[in-house]
């Protein structure tokens, strides 16, 4: 043999003994198929994986082996079929989860000649996956449990509340009540700012059992405000009390004092509050002599403090001084939760207070959570006790929900579609904006399922409801 062919030999030997070596020491199993679906060869990773000696299942059919539940599906039977590398799950009988990789291997015919067979041992990160979406279901619960205990704890407090937004800003508002820093709380009229006061109040441990005094900046007259806050001494001016009068800073020393509509109050008064603020001191009126005072001061406005301060209308500097914590209550009309909640509490309490037995019906209910209510919780509490004093059954009906208050603009105004003209009939405006409130979600929703999430409603719901109103998708397409 000449040198050359014996130095190409030798290395085609070095190359073979490297493959062997790769082939019997790899930590994934490996199996050669030929082209007629009978294992060739396995390697002792394999062996390993089913738990089998290689007499056992070399040279069988891996169809056979499927039969016999080796293993649940056969790689390299689909690699076969369609000449191209298959990756799938493969379960062998012991348990074990494999990753399983068929690549096939051509002749010189172009036809399949063999399928090599590679599987990787996953069960452990199948059983930690699974463990991590158990651990998920579990901390579900938890968040679910957690907010119904928040909810019945916010209930025994005489606040009621289900949404997560609310319940997440009485958390907070919690939280801040254990410090005496100024909060500044935000919203619309008749959200329940006054609650959120309260709830800051009755929190903190050194203040709870002291007074809780509400001022309502914009119902007091300019003239008589100064000395409501602050009180004054004989002689301060003409009708003064001869032993003078203390103001209502001085009352609330040692609790809170609660500034509603603060962005009514006065500019020159201003400059007085900020002085509490800083100092946390003040002087009667006709008096020099400065009181000091421990209070907290908690402050509302339903205007943007910010813009009047803009507009020159409310004083910078106090305006910082006093949003150092904001809080932003959220309009009702965006925690459709709270609703019904609010509802049946004051049905409640109204039944306590005339002795009555009334219940909501379920389409008033629904009533109830599609209307924007503009005025928030505050006109809730007056629809719901005028409902329950002037309808004589106790059940009540969609009838009862006050006609002039039902919705007249098709998603708050911005379709500027109107109802149609259907008399004063409840039952029959609210079928007749129900069924423009779904054709209107239809033509702005590419399909059905984004229409009922537009509407908030299931994809079932929305369907009944069209059959309901004999609705069809192709009554949306303009």
């Amino acid at each position: 043999m000449e040198k050359g062919a014996r130095s190409q030999l030798e290395e085609l030997q070095n190359r073979l003994r490297e493959l062997e070596a790769v082939f019997e020491h790899c930590f994934d199993g490996i199996s050669i198929i030929d082209r007629q679906g009978r294992i060739l060869r396995s390697n002792p990773a394999m062996q390993r994986l089913l738990q089998l000696p290689a007499e056992k299942y070399v040279g069988k059919y891996v169809a056979d082996l499927v039969k016999d539940r080796v293993f649940d599906v056969s790689i390299s039977e689909q690699v076969l079929a369609t000449g191209k590398p298959v990756t799938m799950l493969q379960e062998i009988s012991t348990g074990t989860k494999c990753l399983t990789v068929g690549v096939p291997v051509f002749g010189d015919d172009g036809t399949v000649e063999m399928v090599v067979i590679s599987s990787h041992d996953v069960t452990e990160l199948y059983s930690l996956k699974e463990r991590l979406r158990q651990s998920q279901k579990l901390v579900e619960g938890f968040q679910v449990q957690l907010t119904d205990m928040r909810w019945l704890q916010m209930q025994n407090e005489d606040i009621v509340v289900r949404s997560k937004k609310m319940l997440s800003l009485l958390d907070l508002a919690k939280r801040l009540a254990n410090v005496d820093t100024t909060v500044l709380i935000q919203g619309e009229s008749g959200v329940g700012k006054e609650v959120v006061a309260r709830l800051l109040h009755r929190a903190n441990p050194h203040r709870a059992d002291k007074a809780f005094i509400t001022v309502n900046c914009g119902a007091i007259p300019r003239d008589l405000l100064e000395a409501e806050l602050f009180g004054y001494e004989y002689g301060a001016f003409t009708g003064a009390a001869r032993e003078g009068r203390a103001g209502l800073f001085e009352l609330a020393d040692g609790g809170s004092i609660f500034l509603d509509e603060i962005g009514e109050m006065p500019s020159d008064l201003q400059v007085k509050l900020l002085r509490v603020l800083q100092e946390r001191e003040f002087t009667k009126i006709g008096s020099s002599q400065v009181k000091k005072v421990d209070i907290r001061v908690i402050a509302a406005s339903n205007k943007n403090l910010l813009e009047l301060v803009e507009q020159g209308l409310f004083r910078k500097d106090l305006y910082y001084r006093l949003n150092v914590v904001p809080l932003e209550v959220p309009p009702l009309r965006e925690r459709k939760e709270d609703i019904l909640a609010l509802a049946k509490h004051y049905v409640q309490r109204f039944n306590r207070k005339y002795g009555f037995e009334k219940i909501l019906s379920a389409e008033l209910i629904d009533v109830m959570e599609h209307y924007s209510w503009p005025g928030n919780v505050r006109e809730l509490v007056n629809i719901v006790e005028r409902m329950v004093v002037t309808n004589t059954g106790n059940i009540l009906q969609a009838t009862a929900f006050p006609v002039e208050l039902a919705p007249r603009k098709i998603y708050g105004g911005n379709v500027g579609t109107c109802l149609p003209a259907v008399g004063d009939n409840l039952e029959e405006v609210l079928a007749a904006t129900e069924r423009l409130l779904i054709i209107n979600a239809l033509k702005n929703s590419a399909t059905t399922t984004a229409a009922a999430k537009r509407l908030g409603i299931s994809r079932a719901t929305l369907n009944r409801k069209m059959g309901k109103f004999g609705i069809k998708r192709s009554d949306a397409v303009s």
